[in-house]
């Protein structure tokens, strides 16, 4: 039987954490912010495996900096907001279902400043939902759920 070393996670940088993850998983005492990363490096993962080309991770409108998309990545011509949700396989309320009106409103925001910030816009571009399902005892195999086209943008907006 072969032994694994997982280096704990306090002498780690946050650029070493995907390494740590593809061998050793997430850990059980992770904090918020941790789970929430990890939650992104699997989203991203997820995507490229489907096709996706990721553009950019993490973007931030420059007017208002606490406003944040997660991934922007292209499918084929379509440009794809996407916003990560990462949470415990046993929460009570999913990921989709936890995208309040305010944080609605909020990446509806930033998704028209970085289309505005663009030089030329693109013809297509649509609003995606990635709910990671994080397992507790970090045995059982993370979860997955693509939700596409997510009505975000008003119509006129297209």
């Amino acid at each position: 039987m072969a032994l694994k070393f997982c280096p704990k996670r306090k002498f780690l940088p946050h650029w070493a954490e995907p390494f740590r993850w593809r061998f050793c998983g997430l850990s059980a005492d992770s904090d918020a912010g941790e789970r929430g990363r990890y939650g992104e490096w699997v989203a991203c993962r997820y995507l490229v495996k489907q096709g996706y080309l990721p553009l950019v991770s993490n973007w931030r409108n420059p007017a208002d900096r606490r406003d944040e998309i997660d991934l922007i990545c292209k499918d084929r011509e379509v440009l794809v907001f996407v916003e990560v949700r990462a949470r415990r396989a046993t929460s009570l309320v999913s990921g989709y279902d936890s995208l309040s009106p305010r944080k609605r409103k909020v990446l509806l925001k930033v998704c028209k400043a970085y289309l505005n910030q663009r030089k030329q816009r693109p013809d297509h571009f649509r609003f995606d939902v990635v709910e990671v399902d994080l397992q507790v005892d970090g045995k059982a195999k993370t979860e997955v759920f693509h939700h596409e086209n997510i009505a975000l943008f008003p119509p006129r907006y297209h």
